[in-house]
């Protein structure tokens, strides 16, 4: 008798310490950032107030592009992009967008999920 109470005892307590673990282990989501850095091409210093636009462009001929963000750089020549509303859990992958710099075309950059994205763009 006294051993089936002892086990009941160990299930309840183990069955207890598993709920708390599971619930204080919860998944949580990162941010999705993009940081362009916008350099002069022959001083390596940065420029500030560019306008760096990042977007994406469909091919389907719709003029309508489904990504379209635009910021102006800082002191340290720097514009960062949050992505973290756009991406849902269990997405592969994030995005290709294209870079502008002042509406010259400059590249693209891969975003990452749920990490920061860094790309330094030099300007002539």
């Amino acid at each position: 008798m006294n051993f089936i109470k002892a086990f009941y005892r160990l299930f309840i307590f183990s069955s207890l310490f598993l709920c708390f673990a599971l619930l204080f282990s919860c998944y949580k989501q990162e941010k999705t950032l993009a940081i362009i850095t916008v350099l002069d091409n022959n001083t390596n210093d940065p420029i500030a107030d560019a306008n760096v636009r990042l977007f994406y462009d469909p091919s389907n001929g719709s003029n309508i592009p489904l990504i379209d963000v635009q910021k102006k750089t800082g002191d340290n020549g720097s514009a960062s992009f949050d992505f973290s509303d756009r991406y849902q859990d269990g997405q592969a992958g994030f995005a290709v967008l294209d870079i502008e710099i002042d509406s010259v075309f400059m590249g693209v950059i891969n975003i990452v999920e749920m990490s920061t994205t860094e790309k330094n763009i030099f300007i002539p």
